[in-house]
Order: C-alpha cells, then sequence, then structure tokens
C-alpha cells in the first residue's frame, strides 16, 4: 500500500514546479523593466535639471543666445530634448515611450524641469535694499 502511494507523488514536485515556474519568471522579468524603466527616467530627469541649470546660468552671461546654447548642448547629447525659455526661466523636457515586450505595454515618461535666472547682481542689490527698507522701519 505504501509503494502505490509513493509511485503516485513521485512526479508532482515536478508538476507543481512547472506550474509554478511561469509565475516565478513573471515576476523576475516585470522587476527587471521596472528598475530598467525607473532608471532611464531618474537618468534623462537629471539631465534635464543639468540643462536647464546650464541653460540659465548662460541667461545671466547672455540673454539672447541662452536658449540657442542650451538646445545646442542638448543637440550634443544625441537625445531629444524641448528647450524653451526666456528672460526669466529656462525650461527643458523630455518625452519618452519605454516598450515593454509583453502585450505591446509602453510606459509613457514625460517630465518638464524648470530653472529660474538669477542674476547675482541685481538678487544682491534687492537684498541691499531690503536690509535698509527693514532697518528703517526699527
Amino acid at each position: 500500500m505504501d509503494d502505490i502511494k509513493k509511485s503516485r507523488l513521485k512526479g508532482s514536485y515536478t508538476v507543481e514546479m512547472a506550474l509554478i515556474s511561469g509565475v516565478w519568471l513573471l515576476v523576475i522579468f516585470a522587476s527587471l523593466f521596472l528598475i530598467l524603466g525607473t532608471q532611464t527616467k531618474v537618468w534623462k530627469t537629471a539631465q534635464i535639471c543639468e540643462l536647464s541649470v546650464y541653460g540659465s546660468g548662460r541667461s545671466v552671461i547672455s540673454e539672447e543666445t541662452a536658449v540657442k546654447e542650451t538646445k545646442q548642448k542638448a543637440a550634443d547629447m544625441q537625445e531629444s530634448y524641448t528647450v524653451s525659455g526666456g528672460k526669466k526661466e529656462i525650461s527643458v523636457g523630455f518625452q519618452k515611450e519605454f516598450y515593454i515586450p509583453f502585450q505591446n505595454l509602453n510606459w509613457s515618461m514625460k517630465e518638464k524641469w524648470k530653472s529660474k535666472v538669477i542674476k547675482p547682481v541685481d538678487f544682491i542689490e534687492k537684498v541691499q535694499k531690503y536690509r535698509r527698507f527693514s532697518q528703517n522701519i526699527e
């Protein structure tokens, strides 16, 4: 009687693992795509942050060519970024589709970063003006 039970249970672990292995593979690959997609978004966001700060710094030197120089630097990175702005702020953005090769899924990544143009001389003059004003009130 015991021999019959042992022979029936002999392949049960193989069948169970065959059924569960598909779920494990799905979890592993989904985790990998999540990590890769998150890393891509963080990397792109860091790049647009750097570009917007670069543009605002260039705007202090030359307001007319700041956006043009920022667009040129973005083109040198060989990425498709949108650069816009003027005298008060520079904004850089990106939009990327991260395709997942499973049932035509995709992850639409979109981010925009703005950096205000702060001219150091004007800022220092404003601070000194407000200090004098607050001292006169007291």
